[in-house]
């Protein structure tokens, strides 16, 4: 009999242990990237080694993020995941943590799905106050924690104070401290005391001296037998390195995907950090899915730069009239010039202009921009000459008439006359025919019972506003501005003070901010007797400090106390709407406004010290061309396409027609000739590829009504005919003789193949007929109806090689056939059945590759048809539309889709990826109704729509390409540069630092 050594059963703690180094967690650790990018994987790593027997990877499995996550499309999905599938959590606690999104939606989940006893809690920074008597956290006092904690504990939890390791450079075992403080944390989590656990520790660090002394001397022996494998291992060294690429790639596409998470949630909070994280996302791991996304973020966002220099708050803006010249005046006594061109970074003109003593208040520029005055604190009004901005010069002396600061400077639009106001009380104006020399105008003008805070002339400079700390504005005569007069009351129905007022360009209205926290509209017609429009405009949460009308547009802004910009809609007057969501990024007041002469750009100063731009009409995005082509004007165009050299559009209307445009200049396009009408009207229409050859389907009207009535939607080709009409001449189309004819019932929908010699016809039958039309005059039939739909088929389109064609229908299928040979042509592969409702639009990419398919469901839908005997969904479908998807169509490079929809909305969507495509910009507006169809010019750089409303739009996108080859350029130039080296640190807490824009 053997008798051999037992091993004694181990302790359930040791068999917890050994499970959570397997499939589960032993703890969950939840963060601030931004404060603890450092520490967390520093603590990460301590639980991981204390303690750790020998022989074994780590004591304990804990999850961060940053260190566990593999690539994966759901984000959220994989930290769920792991919360679940851990036993503890543990929250690094700081300010930053407790305001992180991120952390609130873990603590959430734990909150809960586990319990209490669960949660640990590491104090990194802040404060923890707990209260006895309430049982919970002191709240007023607790800094730390998010407000989701309260209530979760019934009895103080005890805490690990870290707080101190922030500023150690050891963090790691080697430091007792620290060691101490990782036997705190790992207690628990080993389910033993703390004594035992560091009991362990020392005995497992004394088993390893032993192990090293016993390998030493058997790594001499073995070092023998590592030279017989070298060759071996070099062999395996290669494959190891492909592993390791491998690795390292899915970790760039992970940190990618998590920057382009961070930057969505940023975008509305702090645009120019969320454009940062994509340009760093575009840089770790280029690729169409992080291009794509930083393109979107740049239409999306209105954020166009930050223009720093100023040392202290900027106090006031003004742009120049005619040149993309910005002053700014600011704390530090000085006047600033900057360079603010669409195309290239903001940049500083000249040196500061000093001369001030004290705080720089007001800045303007005359109309002919020659001249800039600027006022201050220390009771004066200085000129400067501009005409060359980059070298600005003194004119004269300073103007001291003044016995308080100066708040306002204003120029009257014929450039001669300056009004300046104070917290003297008075309102001054100046004789500025010699601007070296200038001299008062008549006597001061008074009347506020308090300090002028701000003056306007109106545009055509026979008015003037006053605003004053005693809440009122007042209005002056200036027809002789030598002998100024008051006009009618005080205008008063603000609480408080009047920090400023705007002019409308055409004098017809006044905006005034008010410290109440509200802005006021005031109609002049008769200047005489103003009167309040509508309500205050509500929002700011605090005083009003500055309002500014756009030049050309219904456009108001205004900026306050509460740190953000404003936009409000002045189509109606009496009833102004705000636009979008507030522009913030300042850090603090936003104290002054100005638009840019073209009403593009909006220039907004802060006491952050910074001066940011902003884009209120978005340059890169589409932009309609134009006015809309109008002609089918008794309902919808119902159909249109583009002939090959952009310079031809057909359209087809429910009234019964088609129209010719000359689209060559697409800003102003001209009707061709009288439109193509007969009994049978018009539903939809197609181009040959040369576009000499039209084809057209008729929608007849109900008996006994005018051929320029409308046709209700769905009376599509009722007598079954193909009409061709021969359009060498699109000033004179004209029928060709022999209409084709076969289906039996409506028809809805043809197009040609790419060589123009085959035309396939959809309808009601539920079948599509091709045509031979290489001789027009005379064409036939090919081959046997194609049959499989139950149903209407909506919607036929050929591949670029003219192989394949696919349909879609009423039934909810897209079926592609094979059309190689047109006299026999076959169905390919089984029906695509992914839509619920009716399919209404296919179309195929320029490579023939990618089909996109568009319906009932709202939905656009890709697939990849290169095996068209076995196609294949791509990418998640594509949502946004809200209701019926009418059209989808693709750019002539295929890295563009766009879809129309009964929402009345036109999409563009990036399918450089056509795995992962994403939406561009915000969806293209303008018509009224439903937008029946989309096409794209053989350019690409124009895109038509046509709608319900009987118009046809013309959108320029060669902004928008122009941007996607050029985004890194434009983002680099939009947000002055890439992440700082210690934004990425905390971003990117794992790769290297990366200069991103090379700055």
């Amino acid at each position: 009999m053997t008798i051999g050594l037992l091993r004694p059963p181990r302790r359930r703690a040791e068999r917890w242990m050994e499970g959570a180094t397997g499939g589960a967690y032993a703890a969950f650790i939840s963060y601030s990237h931004a404060a603890d990018g450092r520490l967390a994987p520093a603590l990460q790593r301590g639980l991981h080694r204390f303690a750790r027997p020998f022989l074994r990877l780590r004591a304990l499995r804990v999850f961060r993020d940053e260190a566990s996550l593999s690539a994966n499309p759901g984000l959220w999905s994989s930290i769920e995941q792991a919360l679940s599938n851990s036993h503890f959590f543990i929250l690094l606690a700081s300010p930053e943590a407790a305001r992180s999104p991120w952390v609130g939606r873990e603590i959430a989940y734990w909150v809960q799905h586990k319990s209490p006893a669960t949660f640990l809690i590491v104090l990194t920074d802040g404060e923890l106050v707990w209260d006895n008597e309430l049982g919970d956290f002191d709240w007023s006092r607790t800094t730390a924690l998010p407000p989701s904690l309260r209530g979760v504990f019934t009895e103080e939890p005890r805490h690990i104070d870290l707080r101190w390791a922030r500023a150690e450079e050891d963090v790691s075992l080697h430091n007792p401290q620290f060691r101490n403080s990782i036997a705190d944390v790992a207690a628990p989590l080993h389910r033993r005391s703390k004594d035992e656990l560091i009991g362990e520790d020392v005995h497992q660090h004394r088993r390893t001296i032993r192990w090293v002394r016993f390998a030493v001397a058997t790594l001499t022996v073995l070092l023998l037998l590592a030279v017989s494998a070298s060759i071996f291992a070099f062999s395996q060294q290669r494959a190891a390195q492909e592993q390791q690429r491998a690795a390292e790639e899915q970790a760039r596409i992970a940190t990618a995907r998590q920057l382009l998470a961070q930057a969505e949630a940023l975008l509305g909070e702090d645009p120019r950090t969320a454009l940062r994280l994509s340009e760093a996302a575009v840089r770790i791991r280029s690729g169409p899915e992080t291009r794509s996304a930083l393109v979107s973020n740049l239409l999306t966002s209105r954020y166009r730069g930050t223009l720093t220099g100023h040392d202290g708050g900027v106090l006031a803006v003004a742009f120049a009239p005619d040149e993309p010249v910005l002053a700014s005046a600011g704390e530090d006594g000085t006047v600033r010039l900057w360079t603010t061109s669409h195309t290239a970074t903001p940049t500083p003109l000249g040196i500061p202009l000093t001369g001030h003593e004290g705080r720089v208040l007001s800045v303007a520029f005359a109309p002919d921009g020659s001249l800039l005055a600027s006022a201050g604190e220390d009771g004066t009004v200085r000129l400067w000459k501009t005409s060359d901005p980059a070298a600005p010069t003194l004119l004269g002396s300073p103007l001291t008439d003044h016995t308080d600061q100066v708040r306002s400077v204003a120029f009257a639009p014929d450039e001669f006359v300056l009004a300046s106001a104070g917290y003297d009380g008075a309102v001054r104006l100046w004789d500025l025919t010699d601007p070296a020399a200038p001299m008062l105008l008549g006597s001061p003008l008074t009347g506020h019972t308090d300090g002028v805070e701000s003056v306007a002339f109106a545009p055509d400079g026979s008015l003037l506003a006053s605003a004053g700390v005693d809440g009122t504005v007042r209005l002056w005569d200036l027809t002789d501005p030598a002998a100024p007069v008051p006009l009618g009351s005080p205008l008063t129905a603000q609480d408080g003070g009047i920090g400023e007022v705007a002019f409308t360009a055409d004098g017809s209205l006044l905006a005034s901010a008010g410290v109440d926290g509200t802005v006021r509209l005031w109609d002049l017609t008769d200047p005489a007797a103003p009167v309040p429009l509508g309500s205050p405009l509500t929002g700011h949460d605090g005083a009003v400090q500055s309002v500014a009308f756009a030049s050309d547009e219904p456009l108001l802004a205004s900026s306050g106390e509460d740190g953000t910009v404003r936009l409000w809609t002045t189509t109606d007057p009496a009833a102004p709407a705000p636009l979008s969501t507030p522009l913030t990024g300042h850090d603090d007041w936003v104290n002054a406004l100005a638009f840019a002469s073209d009403g593009n750009t909006l220039a907004s100063a802060g006491v952050d010290g910074a001066i940011r731009l902003w884009n209120t009409t978005d340059p890169a995005a589409p932009t309609p061309l134009g006015t809309p082509l109008t002609g089918s004007n008794f309902g919808g165009v119902l159909s249109m396409a583009f002939a090959s050299d952009r310079s031809l559009l057909g359209s087809a209307g429910a009234d019964g027609t088609v129209r010719l445009w000359d689209t060559r200049d697409p800003t102003a396009p001209t009707s061709l000739g009288s439109p193509i009408t007969d009994r049978n009207g018009a539903w939809d229409v197609a181009f040959t590829p040369d576009g000499s050859l039209l084809a057209s389907i008729g929608a007849v009207p109900a008996e006994g009504t005018d051929i320029g009535q409308q046709v209700p939607l769905g009376a599509a080709g009722e007598d079954g005919i193909v009409r061709l009409w021969d359009t060498r001449d699109p000033t004179a189309p004209t029928p060709l003789r022999t209409p084709l004819t076969g289906h039996d019932g409506y028809i809805r929908a043809v197009a040609f193949a790419p060589d123009g010699n085959i035309l396939a016809s959809a309808g009601d039958d539920g079948t599509v007929r091709l045509w031979n039309t290489s001789d027009p005059a005379a064409p036939t039939p090919l081959g046997s109806p194609l049959s499989g739909h139950d149903g209407w088929v909506q919607s036929v389109t050929f591949a670029p090689d003219g192989n394949i064609l696919a349909s879609a229908g009423d039934d909810g299928t897209v079926r592609l056939w094979n059309t190689s040979d047109p006299a026999a042509p076959a169905p390919w592969g089984s029906p695509l059945t992914d839509h619920e409702g009716r399919v209404l639009s296919v179309a195929f990419a320029p490579d023939g590759n990618i089909l996109a398919s568009a319906g009932d469901d709202g939905t656009v839908r890709l697939w990849n048809t290169s095996d068209p005997a076995a196609p294949t969904p791509l990418g998640s479908p594509l949502s946004g539309h809200d209701g019926t998807v009418l059209s989808v169509a693709f750019a002539p490079d295929g890295s563009l889709l766009a879809s129309a929809g009964d929402d009345g909305t036109v999409r563009l969507w990036n399918t450089s990826d056509p795995t992962a495509p994403m939406a561009l910009g915000s969806p293209l507006t303008g018509h009224d109704g439903t937008v029946t169809l989309v096409a794209f010019a053989p350019d690409g750089f124009l895109l038509g729509s046509a709608g319900e409303d009987g118009t046809v739009q013309l959108w320029n996108l060669s902004g928008l390409f122009e941007l996607r080859d050029h985004v890194m350029e434009r983002a680099c130039s939009t947000t002055d540069g890439g992440l700082s080296r210690g934004e990425w640190e905390s971003y990117v807490p794992g790769l290297e630092y990366v200069d991103i824009c090379g700055t």
